[in-house]
């Protein structure tokens, strides 16, 4: 069977300007081509019969043409501009936080049940940017934090915002707020100055432990932990969730003991939390906390070298 080339221009009908890379094909069959820079085509081993061959470019309106090939052939498209119809357009995006020069970090709820376990409630943040947190020597509540170089004499510690440093040396003693890590729905940790209205100087940043028994789910818990040297915690809790979208009530009992691994760090202790809120319209709330630490422990405030714990290793 004979074959044959059909070839042509495709233009802007109203201009007459060459449309380069315009899709000319044989509708129904796999033979086509693109015009070139200057608008011309050609469609090799064309075999002879009847054809429809369509032009096409994007901003203008396709032009099909019969061509009956019984030998080469000429073709001429003019192709008329055309609207081009797109489908809507739907913008999907999550409202970023709000903008603030204090840098800071939040810490949620799961991330405090999942590494926090039965550490003191700063050790949480050693992975913040600028802030260093030490047990120290390993006694019950004898952690220490740094933030940019400060220590917690200069970090305002609070508890739904109300401040817990001592008010005289400004020191934060955090075996008395050992029930406080079970009961937290989230911390927040400015670092460096903010606008926070404290006679506690917070030149190195500012710690608030929120423990809001609204943000909390409903349902209770109980948690044991067993560690080395005879340690043992028992934690029990349980929060209402929001009751009636008014009134919120969460409770945390602990009781922990153990011997210590080296001298100094044995503890006796335990410590409570009780919270509740009621909101009386959308912008007034009544809270009330009741937060204990009874306890009786040891204290060894420095790190301890490798001869204390296998001096035959250090050897």
């Amino acid at each position: 069977m004979a074959q044959h080339t059909v070839s042509g221009t495709v233009t802007d009908a109203a201009t007459g300007d060459a449309l380069p890379g315009a899709n000319v094909v044989v509708d129904g069959t796999n033979m086509g081509a693109a015009a070139t820079a200057d608008g011309s085509f050609s469609i090799s081993n064309v075999p002879a019969g009847s054809y429809t061959i369509t032009a096409s470019v994007i901003g203008y309106a396709d032009d099909s043409r019969s061509v009956n090939v019984s030998g080469d052939a000429t073709v001429n498209f003019s192709l008329e501009t055309s609207a081009l119809e797109l489908s809507a357009l739907e913008v999907l995006a999550s409202r970023a936080g709000e903008r603030t020069p204090v840098a800071y970090t939040n810490i949620t709820k799961a991330e405090v049940e999942a590494r926090l376990g039965s550490q003191d409630i700063p050790m949480i943040l050693n992975t913040t940017p600028s802030v260093y947190a030490t047990q120290q020597g390993g006694g019950a509540g004898d952690a220490r934090i740094n933030v940019r170089g400060f220590n917690q004499r200069n970090v305002a510690v609070m508890i739904n915002g109300v401040p817990q440093n001592d008010m005289e040396n400004g020191w934060v003693y955090w075996s008395n707020w050992d029930g406080v890590g079970d009961a937290t729905s989230s911390i927040q940790m400015q670092r460096g100055l903010s606008a926070v209205n404290l006679a506690t100087p917070s030149i190195g940043g500012t710690m608030n432990i929120i423990t809001d028994p609204t943000a909390l789910t409903r349902g209770g818990k109980v948690k044991t932990e067993l560690g080395a040297g005879g340690f043992k915690k028992l934690t029990a809790n349980y929060n209402t969730g929001l009751i009636n979208d008014k009134m919120a009530f969460s409770a945390t009992i602990v009781r922990k003991t153990g011997d210590g691994i080296i001298k100094g760090n044995w503890t006796d202790s335990w410590a409570y939390y009780f919270g509740a809120s009621y909101a009386m319209d959308s912008k007034n709330r009544i809270e009330l906390y009741a937060i204990g630490a009874p306890q009786r422990h040891g204290q060894n405030l420095y790190k301890q070298n490798m001869a204390v714990y296998a001096p035959d290793f250090a050897k």
